[in-house]
């Protein structure tokens, strides 16, 4: 009996193997699944579902088959994400246990997928956004994590660093320094945890590497910030940043929180294993640098033809208005002042003596900052849903409240109201961020350096009604060119960011006795608000609850 030709798909060694024969092809078959098998089998053993702790504080391991791998802990977070695990130090626990742990410290669980959903509501407008004020909110600090960190290394001492002296010609912050490598964003400390501000980092080395082998003495233009979005939390600034980043002159960062003001170049990210250096802050706006040159070049150029054409002067304020530039979104910058005493230029004082504002100050002093705020009693209850993952409820809330306010205001019948709020250990203590809403203190800070024609201060309730007009009143204060009509539709098609999620609207409001404890303790701070803007809004008595 024949069984036809060979078949048309060929094994490797089909013809050794005489794979024309039934037997033999069956074996054959049969071996290939028994081998997959036992692939599976083994890639299923060896990998673990790990749950990752992530936050300025804390980062716990721990896998499926009863390791748990302790190396910092805090986070009111938590994500599922299949991983190896190849740590050496582990110990021992079981999944009872863990449970335990996972109660004790108010830890929700999520899939891998929710979690990156909602890490993914805050991308930017074509590529993904790390927003850092979610995943590094916690209260304070853990002087465990600290032990071994030196908060005298030299690259933290931002008030020591030399003045930068601007190049003049443009518009935003920027200046020219050589190019010393073809691959200047290898060690970069942003890039491991933001794949967006990877990959844009990754195109930026391709250009870099062609300008490096091309030019005999290359040179890259660095850029900062012209301006600065500094708070606040729950307000609507996600909102506000993509909003005005549509506008076609104003380059975004891949990243749009980066925290390093206040935050990360001291390594809160990374449990103060290490720092975020000055050039890998830089280094987030390089890609807008290279934008901002080319637009200065492009339209210098255009001008000089036109002039040359019409017999037409043309001044700085006509290439000032066509330039770009470029700003971030880091809401921490106005309040989060948490390891201030760990500074050498603090250590011994009652309060802060140099905080944020000094060290932004030292190195942008034009910098325009622009501030959007809310009712502090409604920014409270949505901080609350927001921050909080399991056992929310208006009962509960209340109670956080009640001992926020009852701390608070015992600190501040003691001590000056300043020395409270910047005191991290009484921050530790309770569950509602209460201080942030404690705006004049902050604004006062701010103002001792910079004027108030440097800020820009909206409310969220006007901004929510008509974001238009708040999106063309901040690009007059940025200076730059009105939008078209068309240019508007752009803005008002922006999607909302960060809603209130359907599980926390279900909870429905704060109980109304919650809402007068509120009121009557931020009051005051309202008044004082009123009285340095000069506009009786931000005491908020138009809002409806």
């Amino acid at each position: 009996m024949t069984y036809g030709p060979t078949i048309q798909w060929r094994f490797p060694f089909q013809e050794k193997l005489e794979l024309r024969k039934p037997d033999f092809r069956v074996v054959f078959i049969s071996l290939c699944l028994v081998v997959g098998l036992i692939i599976l089998i083994s890639f299923s053993y060896y990998s673990s579902l790990s749950v990752t702790f992530t936050s300025d504080q804390f980062q716990t391991h721990s896998t499926d088959v009863g390791r748990f791998t302790k190396s910092n802990v805090s986070r009111l977070k938590v994500s599922f994400i299949v991983e190896e695990d190849d740590s050496s130090e582990t110990s021992e626990v079981t999944t009872k246990e863990i449970e335990e742990v996972f109660t004790q410290l108010n830890f929700s669980i999520v899939s891998s997928s929710d979690y990156e959903t909602e890490k993914g509501h805050l991308e930017t407008q074509s590529e993904s956004l790390e927003a850092d004020d979610g995943l590094n909110a916690t209260l304070g600090t853990s002087s465990v994590l600290e032990e071994g960190f030196n908060w005298n290394d030299s690259r933290l001492d931002i008030l020591h660093m030399s003045k930068i002296q601007y190049d003049t010609r443009f518009k935003n912050p920027c200046w020219y320094e050589p190019l010393q490598s073809s691959h200047p964003y290898e060690n970069n400390t942003y890039a491991p945890f933001s794949p967006s501000a990877k990959r844009v980092l990754a195109k930026m080395t391709r250009h870099w590497e062609d300008e490096f082998l091309s030019e005999d003495k290359p040179s890259r233009l660095r850029c900062l910030p012209y301006f600065l979005i500094i708070g606040q939390p729950k307000c609507g600034t996600t909102d506000l940043f993509w909003k005005i980043a549509k506008h076609p002159d104003i380059e975004a960062p891949p990243i749009k929180e980066l925290h390093w003001w206040s935050r990360s170049r001291q390594g809160r990210r990374f449990s103060y294993s290490k720092i975020i250096p000055f050039n890998d802050y830089v280094d987030m706006f390089d890609r807008a640098a290279l934008h901002i040159e080319q637009r200065l070049h492009n339209t210098t150029s255009t001008l000089e033809d036109s002039t040359q054409n019409s017999n037409v002067i043309v001044g700085n304020d006509d290439i000032n208005i066509t330039q770009k530039i470029t700003g971030e979104a880091s809401v921490s910058l106005f309040w989060d002042n948490n390891e201030w005493m760990k500074f050498p230029e603090n250590r011994g004082q009652r309060e802060p003596v140099y905080i944020v504002p000094h060290y932004v100050h030292h190195i942008i002093p034009d910098a325009k900052l622009i501030i959007m705020l809310r009712d502090p009693v409604e920014r409270m209850y949505s901080d609350y849903l927001y921050f909080h993952s399991t056992n929310k409820s208006a009962d509960d809330f209340h109670s956080a409240v009640k001992l926020a306010i009852s701390l608070y205001s015992n600190c501040t019948s003691k001590y000056s109201v300043r020395q409270c709020i910047y005191d991290t250990n009484l921050s530790n203590k309770v569950r509602a961020r209460l201080r942030i809403g404690m705006y004049s203190v902050y604004l006062k800070d701010w103002l001792t350096l910079f004027p108030l024609t440097q800020f820009f201060i909206l409310r969220l309730e006007d901004y929510s009604r008509n974001p238009v007009k708040y999106v063309k009143q901040i690009y007059r204060f940025l200076n730059i060119r009105d939008i078209t009509k068309e240019e508007e539709e752009l803005v008002l098609t922006s999607p909302g960011r960060n809603a209130r999620k359907p599980e926390d609207q279900l909870l429905g409001g704060m109980h109304e006795k919650t809402r007068i404890l509120l009121s009557d303790f931020y009051q005051p701070y309202n008044q004082e608000l009123a009285q340095i803007i000069g506009n009786t809004k931000f005491l908020w008595t138009d809002v409806k609850h």
